[in-house]
């Protein structure tokens, strides 16, 4: 083959459509001239954005330690104040269904897909510093507790749409700025670290899929019309506030988080010969923040608590692209919950 041929067949290959790995989310369809392609991307490349939040909001939920925003403080003997917590998070997920898209004037359009989404974890909290006192019977400030959380996305029992089980891990710290007592509340701000692994969505070909250029494939079988996989990075700030009387308890907060996720995803392209070809997009990069508001209430006995929570987060703009024919309204918030006991030592 002639030297020149190599470099020219490369070129070729990528002029053929948009880089696989190149771009984020909000501008990655765009570069498609067709509008009906870029339509179809714009879907799916919104169910990417749309995901992300939610999961990561189904994994952090709102109050760090269910039911509570006081430090625990240091004992006076060895051993530190130890609050474990077991928990149950569900988040009312909404997506553009990708698995079924139609084309109108051009356009794709996708009807709303509703879901929810649980996941099953494991708090504890143990205290680091006692803090000090500001003023008689007003304590707590500048404790310490460090946090940490283990949780898992059962996906597989919300159907065969969703890939294998997801696990998280999480890290952090609270900050106490006044530590519950009889006559004040308990106040604090706290930050936590979380890592999941990768969450599948969709199949976008079910049979064998044969490469044509870098980006680009054909399908002998069938498929979902768009497929979606990719992990996420959490950071988390909390800041809340709660009081206890006669063993009832309420904890009002407020949540600012920070999601990061390389991401892949794939979609069905009409090839311009009467038939579709497979479009896939790695590592695109999705960045979002979102202001959240949550509400704990908690009945406690001696050292055991039962506590619930109702959250919402707020939702964002859609991305360059997505087809305002659809039914799925990105602006829309999104409501979480969680129920869960606490022991504390």
């Amino acid at each position: 083959m002639n030297k020149w041929m190599i470099p020219a067949a490369a070129a070729a290959a990528l002029m053929a459509g948009p880089l696989a790995a190149q771009g984020d989310i909000e501008t990655v369809c765009a570069s498609f001239s067709n509008s009906e392609v870029a339509s179809r991307c714009g879907a799916v490349a919104q169910a990417v954005d749309a995901a992300q939040p939610q999961l990561g909001i189904l994994l952090a939920g709102g109050n760090p330690t269910l039911g509570t925003a006081s430090t625990g403080g240091v004992r006076l003997g060895v051993l530190p104040r130890v609050s474990l917590t077991g928990r149950v998070n569900v988040v009312a997920a909404r997506l553009p269904d990708i698995r079924d898209v139609e084309t109108s004037g051009g356009q794709a359009t996708t009807e709303q897909f509703r879901v929810p989404a649980p996941a099953v974890g494991a708090n504890v909290s143990v205290g680091l510093t006692q803090g000090f006192s500001v003023a008689p019977m007003i304590g707590g400030f500048g404790a310490i507790d460090l946090l940490g959380s283990v949780t898992v996305l059962p996906l597989s029992l919300a159907g065969d749409d969703f890939g294998d089980n997801a696990y998280s891990w999480g890290a952090g710290a609270r900050v106490g700025l006044i530590r519950e007592s009889f006559v004040t509340p308990g106040v604090s701000v706290s930050v936590m670290y979380r890592d999941l692994g990768d969450v599948t969505f969709g199949t976008v070909c079910e049979g064998t899929e044969v490469p044509t250029t870098e980006n680009r494939s054909t399908c002998t079988g069938g498929g979902d019309f768009g497929e979606i996989g990719f992990g996420l990075t959490n950071l988390s700030g909390r800041a809340a506030v709660s009081k206890r009387l006669l063993g009832l308890g309420a904890t009002l907060g407020v949540g600012y988080d920070k999601f990061k996720t390389d991401a892949d995803f794939a979609f069905r392209a009409p090839s311009g010969v009467g038939t579709e070809d497979i479009r896939r997009f790695r590592d695109v990069s999705v960045d979002n923040d979102r202001w959240s508001a949550f509400v704990d209430l908690s009945y406690t006995v001696l050292v055991g608590s039962l506590v619930a929570e109702v959250g919402w987060m707020q939702g964002d703009d859609a991305i360059t692209g997505f087809p305002s024919t659809s039914d799925f309204d990105p602006g829309e918030g999104t409501f979480f919950g969680s129920i869960g006991a606490r022991l504390s030592l």
